[in-house]
């Protein structure tokens, strides 16, 4: 039987089910849940501890950890945003263990951050340095910032979650929610005028 991989006009219902089918031992379900997620996860932890291969790691921890406690999860948020808790638990982890690394592959030889172009048409040679160069200062300035303001402005600017969601995510009342991505938002702006 084959796993439904689009979503009806009613993507809740279908996500309940797959979680449904998978909590109780449907494989197939689960790879349907990873395959729609995974994307969102790996890109959201990258975002957040600045290393590609890291990312990775920690999207399948987060992926195992999340098949585990499965029949945990009780329906009372998205399960996306069970999933970006579970991420952030783990890259908070693995930041207490070690600094994050950066891949050689995407750093230059004057150690700056290289920005991978698109493969179709390119743009000319000056608005690519200068996305290069904007890319740079915003990786520059999200790596100053304090990992509770970061995280938020990541999920709210970032991924567009709610401040539901987020609050959800984070385990943080929504007041404090709006008060550390306003804060964090202003802080991310004085360091982006600085650099």
């Amino acid at each position: 039987m084959a796993v439904q991989t689009t979503q009806p006009e009613d993507g809740l219902t279908d996500e309940r089910a797959l979680v449904g089918r998978a909590a109780a031992g449907d494989a197939e379900a689960f790879r349907a849940l990873v395959e729609r997620y995974q994307g969102r996860v790996v890109a959201f932890l990258r975002q957040l501890c600045g290393c590609p291969e890291q990312a990775l790691d920690l999207a399948q921890e987060t992926f195992l950890s999340a098949y585990r406690h499965l029949g945990s999860f009780r329906h009372e948020s998205r399960f996306s945003t069970w999933l970006h808790t579970i991420a952030i638990n783990h890259a908070r982890s693995a930041g207490r263990r070690r600094r994050p690394v950066r891949s050689l592959d995407a750093v230059g030889a004057d150690g700056s951050r290289i920005m991978p172009e698109p493969a179709a048409a390119m743009p000319p040679v000056s608005a690519g340095l200068e996305h290069a160069d904007l890319a740079r200062r915003l990786t520059s300035a999200l790596d100053c910032l304090d990992d509770r303001y970061r995280e938020v402005i990541m999920l709210a600017d970032m991924n567009d979650a709610s401040y539901e969601e987020i609050a959800a995510t984070l385990e943080i009342p929504i007041g404090t929610v709006r008060s550390r991505l306003h804060r964090g938002r202003l802080e991310l702006r004085s360091l982006l005028l600085d650099s």
